[in-house]
């Protein structure tokens, strides 16, 4: 599974010293860590997983000595060191233009929002394809629009309500319980996607 896991590495290392040079260009404009760290957590994710959608490549993968679910193992292992050379490369862009380290919450929150996206998008991309996440994603969006303009119309008060008392919880409190749920969130994913991935036939 480590070879697997050094094959991503390999394969997206240009791509990752690439997307670098552009994370240093969005820092220097002063866009929002947490946004930037969301969105190219989430571009990385879903490159990591289309590099062996391909057909070809899943029966190649099929055919050499690995597992099902050393492979599907690999992508979630390769997802987490991913992540962390974002918040790595943030780190360093915050460093050299505002010669500080950044914020350590913020570092946190990029990190839990990331693996939350993940532990989303790879059962659904196992299941079906990772071009229909898109489609997903507007689904999604027009339900809860028709929730709001037909059903619960002070939806989005409820919502906002429930984070503000959520965030009254205290840092060390609301930490630990999105730990928790995280833990249990990526691990149900990973064996979800290992039970998809192993029924698949190609």
């Amino acid at each position: 599974m480590y070879q697997l896991v050094k094959k991503d590495l390999i394969i997206h290392k240009k791509m990752l010293m690439g997307m670098f040079l552009v994370l240093l260009a969005y820092m220097y404009v002063d866009v929002q860590i947490i946004f930037i760290g969301l969105i190219f957590s989430w571009t990385f994710a879903l490159n990591i997983f289309s590099t062996d959608e391909k057909r070809p490549a899943q029966m190649l993968l099929s055919s050499l000595p690995f597992t099902r679910k050393e492979i599907v193992s690999s992508k979630y292992i390769s997802a987490i060191l991913f992540i962390l050379l974002i918040i790595l490369m943030i780190t360093g862009g915050s460093l050299l233009f505002q010669q500080a380290l950044p914020n350590g919450l913020h570092l946190l929150m990029i990190a839990i929002g990331s693996l939350f996206i993940v532990a989303f998008i790879y059962p659904v991309s196992y299941k079906f394809a990772s071009r229909y996440l898109n489609i997903a994603f507007f689904v999604c969006l027009a339900i809860y629009l028709v929730i709001v303009k037909f059903f619960i119309h002070n939806l989005n008060d409820r919502i906002r309500e429930t984070f503000a008392k959520i965030m009254n919880l205290g840092e060390s409190q609301l930490i630990l319980y999105t730990g928790v749920i995280l833990v249990i969130t990526y691990s149900l994913s990973w064996l979800l996607s290992i039970r998809i991935f192993e029924k698949k036939v190609f």
